[in-house]
């Protein structure tokens, strides 16, 4: 699959260093609990009101040894989800529930070595999936982050593509999407969608106020290869 290359505009020194969402953290809220009901989005894209980044959003509830984590997904296909390593790396349990309250059971959960990449398994098959872009985006390109903040409600914000940058996690890695939107705890795993809807990155760090860094999405296909190397996140206490 070809792609257009991103420019990497000049950013000023003053722009906020991506930090990583929080992860390993006990949470407030219950496990489990049923998303708070939404109002459609102003972007919709559907019958009922939401958009289809929304639609297959899902909210990760993981059971670590000795706490939660809270997250997001989203459905790659009627039986797969992605998310990031550092929401179900090393967990015992991980269920998901979408946007109108249902609930789904993970029975496999595979992460990557390389990027802040998992793949999830559900029991059973969910009825829309998201489509990945043909190309990646352009700097100044509008891109939205969907999902379930702090625990949720599920909400979407937009803001525009900055550019490649170094990811300051892990410097010897990929670069990463930099992009100015608010992303927060819960956010971890999100979609990063253009203006079409198709994923273009998974959000997986933030500075909490006003910029979020994501997954390109050469580094995404590269992840969904057959033959792409994986490791179990299973673990015991």
């Amino acid at each position: 699959m070809s792609h257009r290359r991103a420019a990497v505009p000049a950013l000023a020194a003053t722009l906020a260093a991506a930090l990583a969402l929080a992860a390993c953290v006990p949470l407030s809220p219950p496990p489990y609990a049923t998303p708070t009901p939404v109002e459609p989005s102003a972007g919709a894209q559907s019958g009922d009101g939401f958009t289809r980044a929304e639609r297959v959003a899902l909210r990760v509830w993981a059971v670590a040894c000795g706490s939660y984590r809270n997250g997001t997904a989203w459905m790659l296909d009627e039986t797969h989800a992605v998310t990031n390593r550092h929401v179900v790396r090393d967990t015992t349990l991980v269920e998901l529930t979408d946007y109108q309250g249902r609930e789904y059971h993970v029975t496999d959960a595979e992460y990557s070595r390389r990027d802040d990449l998992a793949l999830l398994t559900i029991d059973g098959t969910f009825p829309e999936a998201a489509t990945l872009a043909t190309e990646e985006p352009a700097v100044g390109d509008p891109l939205t982050v969907s999902g379930f903040a702090l625990g949720g409600p599920l909400a979407s914000r937009t803001g525009p593509y900055m550019g490649l940058r170094e990811n300051e996690l892990d410097p010897d890695g990929a670069q990463i999407y930099f992009v100015e939107v608010l992303a927060r705890e819960g956010n971890s795993g999100s979609p990063l969608t253009d203006a079409d809807g198709d994923v273009v990155g998974v959000v997986f760090s933030s500075d909490g106020e006003d910029f979020a860094g994501a997954v390109t999405l050469p580094r995404l296909e590269a992840f969904l290869e057959d033959d792409a190397p994986r490791t179990s996140a299973e673990t015991t206490c």
